[in-house]
């Protein structure tokens, strides 16, 4: 009998792994030989505020033949952006992107716990954009990664994450709820200090969409030959307020200098989900990377 090679060992546990967390929860089934498997659960926040960006200041860091979907072709579909655009017509070649920070209370990889009991916080920005499919990746592709944030004092589990989310960077975040329905987010930058105070109100509301879910998210950058496969189940809305600020002179203190955007992009809330992530190297099968 011809003997596995390890990366083909490591590669049937990983696709064996997927389907041992997947049991008893309605997730859907990943494609197999991720490299990494990550799950996210006991979400108690993901807040969300979508934003104007130059595509400039992203430029040569999109996988290969993705481009950005500008705010002009966005607005045929969302009659807001249509009104702003007509009020800004500068802003039409603009991408759109979402900045997003989220409270967890459980997350693992690869059947690990990465972080102190408690919720933990995650933030990451993600951007529409269109470009070529992995014959791996399931549901609709829409979005790029362009970073993703975890706090600082995760030391000993930074390489755990690095494996499942290799643009993982680490600094000062915080995601806290100071009262109830009363949030407080703070993400420091290099160049750029993003906080917001947001207040949510009403009743939950289920997603309504078939479940489980299914999405793929190229990387972008020194990364971009990754991409997850998410399969989740479990959104609900709240309704929310925010008021956002960033100081200094990044992309997102730019984003909040644009005039009237603010009622063009509201902040979105979205709570009690769960998901299951695999990560995948673009255009290697898992024969290929085990012989």
């Amino acid at each position: 009998m011809r003997r596995m090679p390890c990366l083909g060992y490591l590669f049937l546990v990983m696709t064996l792994c997927a389907s041992v967390w997947a049991a008893g929860k309605p997730y859907g089934t990943l494609p197999p030989g991720p490299l990494s498997v990550s799950e996210v659960s006991e979400v108690s926040a993901e807040i969300c505020r979508d934003l104007l960006f130059d595509p400039s200041a992203v430029a040569g860091r999109l996988p290969p033949g993705h481009r950005l979907i500008t705010a002009a072709e966005l607005a045929k579909d969302d009659p807001a952006v249509a009104e702003f655009l007509k009020a800004n017509p500068d802003f039409s070649r603009h991408a759109i992107g979402s900045l997003c920070f989220m409270a967890v209370g459980a997350f693992t990889v690869d059947g690990v716990r990465v972080h102190p009991p408690g919720p933990t916080p995650m933030a990451f920005w993600w951007a529409r954009a269109e470009g070529p499919r992995d014959a791996r990746m399931q549901g609709k592709s829409q979005w790029v990664q362009l970073g993703s944030w975890y706090a600082r004092d995760l030391l000993a589990e930074r390489a755990n994450i690095l494996a499942t989310d290799p643009m993982a960077q680490f600094t000062d975040l915080q995601v806290t709820e100071v009262v109830p329905r009363v949030w407080r987010l703070r993400l420091v930058l290099p160049d750029e200090v993003v906080s917001a105070d947001v207040r949510c109100s009403g009743e939950p509301v289920r997603r309504r969409a078939p479940e489980p879910g299914f999405m793929s998210v190229p990387f972008s950058g020194d990364q971009a030959g990754y991409f997850w496969v998410i399969t989740y189940f479990g959104h609900h809305h709240l309704p929310a307020q925010g008021e956002w600020q960033s100081q200094g002179t990044g992309v997102f203190s730019s984003a909040f200098r644009v005039p009237q955007e603010a009622k063009t992009f509201g902040t979105g809330f979205q709570y009690r989900w769960s998901a299951l992530s695999g990560l995948y190297r673009r255009g290697s099968s898992p024969a290929e990377r085990s012989e």
